[in-house]
């Protein structure tokens, strides 16, 4: 294994727009490096070197199906998707959210070139509703660290799990739930998570996903915080779970507008932030 003072210096000097250049590179060697450090704690490293160039070798077709493949499988076990599943405040999210980025960007590729088995590709949605139920450090960008955002680089997966054409009609339901999940977790989120999030939504509606279940899904989130208010009355939990919804409902709403999209959904939400707007959880 090389420092990461040394893989910094060889990313850094790869000119991925040259593929003879890059044909001449040791590439299995330099993924398993870039692998072994997908959850460094220098950002600069993790985000803006190894992700990027996963990126970009994805993007310019540089990986091999078997090279893919073992990025694949790799970022699916227990020590990087899942590791340290169900910490906080530690170090080994880095792992896990960047790890599902990867995950997202070979999804991608896949419904391009078709290069996975069909069970990794089921694998691989089980896996990301998996990891966005189980996680549970919210944070979105840790000082002196640069960004975990664990949430928002798990709905860029899921996105792509919507996305993918082996993708079933009767997960639709499920991946409302998923969502759910992450906008009630105990945290208010302050890194626009929520609208990483909407962007699943925008895909399931893409997809063919019928308004009147997005409706009904809003309606229950709704009925969760005005049922939160009734158990808790105005304590930090509540307020906490009402600001995230609040949120999400105005991101909802605009993007919504924007598709020319989901005015029953439209309405409810005006009503429901009206209501909200004078202290009314009725």
């Amino acid at each position: 294994m090389i420092t990461e003072a040394q893989l910094k210096e060889s990313l850094t000097g790869i000119d991925f727009t040259q593929p003879e250049y890059i044909k001449e590179l040791n590439l299995d060697a330099l993924l398993k490096e870039m692998i072994h450090n997908i959850g460094s704690t220098d950002g600069e490293l993790r985000d803006k070197l190894i992700y990027t160039s996963f990126y970009r070798m994805m993007e310019g077709n540089h990986l091999s199906p078997e090279q893919m493949l073992f990025l694949f499988d790799t970022c699916m076990d227990e020590h990087h998707l899942f590791c340290g599943i169900g910490m906080k405040e530690d170090d080994s999210v880095f792992t896990r959210a960047f790890s599902s980025l990867v995950l997202a960007l070979l999804l991608d590729k896949d419904r391009t070139t078709s290069f996975m088995p069909v069970e990794k590709v089921t694998s691989a949605f089980e896996a990301c509703f998996d990891y966005l139920e189980r996680e549970a450090d919210t944070r979105g960008y840790v000082e002196g660290k640069g960004w975990a955002h664990s949430i928002a680089h798990g709905a860029d997966y899921l996105v792509e799990v919507i996305k993918h054409p082996a993708f079933p009609k009767e997960f639709y339901k499920r991946s409302l739930r998923v969502i759910e999940t992450c906008l009630f977790k105990d945290v208010t989120y302050i890194d626009e998570e929520e609208g990483r999030l909407f962007y699943a939504i925008e895909s399931l509606l893409d997809k063919g996903m019928a308004e009147e279940d997005l409706y009904l899904w809003l309606t229950g989130l709704s009925s969760t915080v005005n049922r939160l208010y009734e158990e808790e009355g105005y304590s930090i939990p509540f307020f906490r779970k009402k600001m995230t919804i609040e949120q999400f409902y105005k991101t909802s709403y605009f993007r919504l507008k924007w598709k020319a999209e989901g005015s029953k959904s439209m309405d409810h939400i005006d009503a429901v932030l009206k209501k909200w707007h004078r202290h009314d959880y009725s």
